[in-house]
């Protein structure tokens, strides 16, 4: 897997004030561990938006993800526009939170930040080496006592994701197929369409609601509810037909499921209990 590694502003003064390990340290810690998961990394720091917006564009063909720490750019819709652009997945990762909300983040798939050390960094590219962005390579969850980083932190899923090329879990911009059933051959599929089985291949909220319920109570595990929301997203991908005017609401829901296994994004029976609010309101 091959990764554009982007530093925002300033972080070519990292430690100087404080007298601690610097950029350079980062950028060797992140090589090290990109060498041990057999990863290649392509790093730039900039403190300048239009050079991060240059770089994104120049490498949006060579890399399979993007890993951005915009620091002070974390309010700029610039960058926000160029992820979203690029339609690949991207990790937003920050030593520290940043003191609002970021708008970054919104075109990132996972938040990853920490409180002054250089584990988001180190997490976001075991994120990646886990092979959840990509169709295939994971299509069996983990086990639950599987150690996928090292020192999790609190982090949350942003954003729609999408496939691309078919490689990645990325993200689209929106458009009017996403408001409205798509048709093929002149038939609706937002209503489903039946199998010889006579069951009706339709994805839905109350079926994304199910399972959520049976994860909750025992019947599933988080692996399985992983794996079955992995399965049915790309299924999404390949054209299953989805519950009309509802396909942006099911990728995102089945996004966040599909990361809620990985120790740093894992989601809670509260969190569970909050999604299932969020399809009933939808």
């Amino acid at each position: 897997m091959r990764l554009l590694v982007l530093h925002g502003p300033n972080l070519n003064l990292l430690g100087v004030r404080e007298g601690g390990r610097g950029l350079s340290d980062l950028d060797a810690a992140l090589k090290a561990r990109a060498k041990s998961l057999g990863m290649a990394l392509t790093i730039l720091q900039s403190n300048h938006e239009g050079a991060l917006l240059d770089a994104l564009a120049a490498h949006r063909e060579k890399v399979d993800g993007i890993l951005v720490n915009p620091a002070g750019l974390f309010g700029s819709y610039a960058l926000k526009e160029g992820l979203e652009s690029v339609g690949l997945p991207a990790i937003e990762v920050m030593l520290r939170p940043p003191a609002r909300e970021s708008v970054v983040a919104e075109a990132c798939v996972l938040q990853v930040h920490g409180a002054g050390g250089f584990e988001p960094y180190l997490e976001a590219l075991e994120t990646f080496a886990s092979g959840v962005f990509t169709p295939g390579s994971a299509s069996k969850a983990p086990d639950d006592d599987d150690d996928l980083v090292q020192s999790p932190r609190k982090s949350k899923s942003k954003s729609t994701p999408e496939s691309k090329g078919g490689k990645t879990l990325g993200r689209k911009p929106s458009s009017a197929k996403d408001a409205a059933p798509e048709s093929k051959g002149g038939k609706t599929l937002g209503r489903g369409t039946r199998s010889a089985s006579g069951t009706t291949d339709l994805l839905t909220r109350a079926l994304v609601h199910q399972k959520i319920s049976d994860r909750l109570a025992g019947r599933l595990t988080a692996a399985e509810l992983a794996s079955w929301a992995r399965s049915r997203y790309e299924a999404l991908q390949r054209g299953l037909p989805a519950e009309q005017g509802q396909r942006a609401v099911l990728e995102e829901q089945l996004q966040r499921l599909t990361l809620s296994h990985l120790p740093s994004t894992r989601l809670s029976d509260e969190q569970l209990v909050d999604l299932m609010t969020r399809l009933d309101e939808g």
